[in-house]
């Protein structure tokens, strides 16, 4: 693997380094901006130093050379040396700072270990990132555009010590607004940057029925304008009763089969502090609220609350918390108080996330290649930003409107071997006990599945009478797929995908859809205005071998020392379908050029499975201080071509030079039974050449039938610290193997020597 420092490399001489880093501290923070700083292979005097171009992580890497230079330093030198420490932890903290929002997973790639922020001067930690443990409530807000590519989500956490923003470098939870949840993370300032499973929930909000999207909800809309334009009032009271209490009331009235309706008032028009060249969702919340407040309004009669406000500097046309108790939306009048702005908005407050298209080219479906469109399901409010489509037969499941209480319910279909015919009815029609979708497994009869297809017959009927014109949709079936238990994942399938248009996405009666995966068959036999009829197929019990899922722990960045060796273990899961035999995977390393990986193989594992294997990477011995990816690979050994590999970070700084030495080479051991003697161990510790005092020193002494026994001790001012070994008459003879290892700001090093008990 190819490491990830530039072969680009630019020598400044030593006095220019200084000046260097103040003028960068005046430039631009971005991580493009992030220039050559980083300092490398050089002691206090020496004439140059090499300057890799890394950005962020260069930053890092000097940061730990400035520290290391200034633990070096001569007492005069220490003032000027812990300024430099200083400048350059300021603009590696802003630079951070940055790829909070634009690169979490870099962020987490470049933090630093507790075991090196401890050993940094104690004027640098109001400059770096910490362990974070909160636990607290979560706040989801999805900002909605008129452009779907400047859609974003927000995650804020609240707990006792304050608010923290939520920053993920994978993909964030589906969980809703409310969720009790523990974080544990990397800090900077108020923000919080997670990695996968950081987050794990106290509460259960990823269950398939909402709790809060039945029955009467009661909203309050509230009305504002602002301190520079008090007169702005693009609608009249009554017009925002309609939208709310009308259009969109009778739209959930309609979509939820007769069991939701929105009930309330609407509030205003008031004049808040704000002005139209601001954007502060949070202040036109509070405001609002208090104006509703001094105007009589009782806020804790109602669940829902929707902000309405005309034209300012924000450049989305609604926000909306997704679930919360009480939610909150805004809405935008840049772009109109509507039944397509405001039933959008209140989707995201009952606990929805957007409905997807997934478009694979030339196939409905495949393993790879498709690309996923965030609002690419026309058919469900969730998806369409210009029509008032009913929700997807998955999203109403998830509301509750579905296969719950006395909604409609969904046919689960069971994952047997043959075929079977099923009938649902149209999703519009009103609640009565018909089936109204499938929910098919995407597995095979010996398989458990954690995906789902999910078939559905529309019809032009009341909010969706817009389909009256499409008779793809009117004759055929939709088919979603979804993740089990993952909230925002309803993906529209294009059965049609010989057509570039999402028009006609439907599979109609006749034709047949194969999974490729599984090889399960859909084909609907008749569709029409009463409902469709589906045949659904499961294959017998078939292999196909696949790649495996490949894990590594650690999974952060390893920092370690140039000919050192790191330890991964590796967890291996075993995806092949389950009529396949047990097999093995072989397990390596794909390293830079100078630097080794051990192999193994590990036990055999059937479908479905998880096996676990370590190996072993060694640095180069002459390896520079960077951060370097290393590759970790697994092999079906039954299948050489499925193939996995999971890429780990391994980061080296300068680490201490040691050396170990004994008074004598040969020791007698004494006559006497009680009598003891002791071999004097020394171990000198320098960092950039000179003496490091504070470092912790291991001295591991073996005997030659294999026993260890380990000494400690702290360098001194002068670099060295004495351990003394006891040998007594009962004292194995032969050679004694010496290893000294020391610990200086994180880093290690070691020596060996050894000695003979005669």
């Amino acid at each position: 693997m190819p490491t990830d420092k530039t072969n680009s490399q630019m020598v400044i001489p030593m006095p220019l380094l200084r000046l260097l880093l103040i003028v960068l501290s005046a430039f631009g923070l971005g991580p493009v901006a992030w220039a050559h700083s980083g300092v490398q292979n050089a002691t206090p005097d020496a004439a140059e130093v090499v300057i890799p171009d890394n950005g962020a992580r260069t930053a890092t890497l000097s940061l730990n050379e400035a520290r290391r230079l200034l633990d070096a330093a001569a007492p005069g030198a220490r003032a000027q040396r812990l300024a430099e420490v200083l400048a350059v932890a300021k603009r590696r903290h802003d630079g951070l700072a940055v790829l909070v929002d634009t690169n979490p997973a870099e962020f987490l790639r470049v933090s630093l270990p507790v075991e090196q922020r401890s050993n940094m001067p104690a004027e640098v930690n109001a400059f770096l990132e910490q362990d974070a443990d909160e636990t607290g409530d979560l706040q989801v807000l999805h900002v909605d555009h008129a452009n779907p590519a400047d859609n974003f989500y927000l995650h804020f956490l609240n707990t006792a010590k304050g608010k923290f923003s939520l920053h993920f470098a994978g993909k964030a939870p589906d969980l809703v607004t409310g969720t009790h949840v523990r974080v544990r993370g990397m800090k900077l300032d108020s923000a919080i940057v997670l990695a996968a499973g950081d987050m794990t929930s106290t509460t259960t909000s990823t269950v398939t029925v909402l709790s809060n999207a039945l029955g009467p909800q009661r909203t309050l809309t509230i009305l504002v304008n602002f301190s520079d334009a008090p007169t702005a009032q693009p609608y009249t009271v009554a017009q925002a009763q309609d939208v709310m209490f009308n259009s969109t009331s009778s739209y959930d009235y309609e979509t939820s089969y007769q069991q939701t309706t929105l009930t309330g008032q609407v509030a205003g028009w008031f004049t808040i502090a704000e002005t139209t060249a601001t954007c502060n969702y949070t202040n036109i919340a509070s405001q609002a609220k208090q104006a509703a407040t001094n105007a009589g309004f009782v806020l804790s009669n109602y669940s829902r609350y929707v902000y309405v406000f005309p034209a300012n500097t924000c450049a989305w046309w609604g926000l909306g918390s997704v679930g919360g108790n009480p939610s909150q939306a805004w809405i935008h009048a840049k772009y109109g108080l509507s039944l397509t702005v405001v039933g959008h908005e209140m989707g995201h407050n009952f606990g929805l996330y957007h409905s997807h298209s997934l478009d694979c080219g030339t196939v409905a479906i495949a393993g790879s290649g498709c690309v996923a469109d965030e609002y690419g399901d026309l058919y469900d409010m969730m998806g369409s930003q210009s029509r008032t489509p009913h929700y997807n037969a998955y999203h109403k499941e998830r509301l509750g409107w579905l296969n719950a209480g006395v909604s409609p319910p969904l046919t689960m279909v069971p994952a047997q071997s043959g075929s079977a015919t099923y009938t649902i009815a149209p999703l519009e029609d009103a609640r009565n006990t018909v089936s109204r979708a499938l929910k098919i497994p995407r597995g095979t009869s010996c398989t458990a599945s954690s995906e789902w297809f999910y078939v559905e017959s529309r019809q032009a009927k009341g909010f969706d009478g817009s389909l009256s014109t499409n008779a793809n949709v009117q004759t055929g079936v939709l088919v979603h797929k979804v993740t089990d238990g993952v909230s925002d994942s309803s993906y529209l399938l294009d059965m049609t995908p010989a057509t570039t248009s999402w028009s006609d996405p439907a599979l109609v009666a006749g034709q047949t859809f194969t999974d490729p995966l599984t090889g399960l068959v859909i084909m609907p036999l008749s569709v029409g205005s009463s409902g469709a009829s589906v045949s659904v197929t499961f294959p017998p019990a078939s292999c196909t071998r696949a790649a495996p899922g490949v894990a590594l722990t650690p999974a952060g960045t390893v920092w370690t020392a140039a000919g050192a060796t790191t330890s991964y273990a590796v967890s291996v899961t075993n995806q092949d379908s389950c009529g396949c035999s047990p097999t093995t995977y072989d397990v390596g390393g794909a390293v830079p050029p100078g630097w080794s990986a051990s192999t193994a193989r590990t036990s055999i594992v059937a479908p479905g499975g998880v096996v676990s294997a370590a190996i072993s990477i060694t640095t180069a011995a002459d390896a520079a201080p960077a951060f370097y990816t290393v590759g970790v690979n697994a092999t079906n050994s039954s299948a050489p071509t499925a193939v996995a590999v999971a890429n780990g970070t391994i980061a080296i700084a300068s680490a201490p030079a040691v050396t170990a030495s004994t008074d004598k080479t040969g020791y007698t051991r004494p006559t006497k039974r009680n009598e003891t003697i002791y071999a004097s161990i020394t171990t000198t510790v320098t960092s950039g050449g000179t003496a490091a005092a504070g470092a912790a020193v291991s001295v591991k002494v073996t005997n030659p039938s294999g026993s260890a026994t380990t000494l400690t001790g702290t360098t001194s001012s002068s670099g060295t610290v004495t351990v003394l070994y006891p040998i007594k008459n009962t004292s194995v003879t032969g050679n004694h193997l010496v290893t000294s290892t020391a610990t200086l700001s994180g880093m290690k090093g070691s020596a060996t020597t050894s000695f003979v008990v005669q």
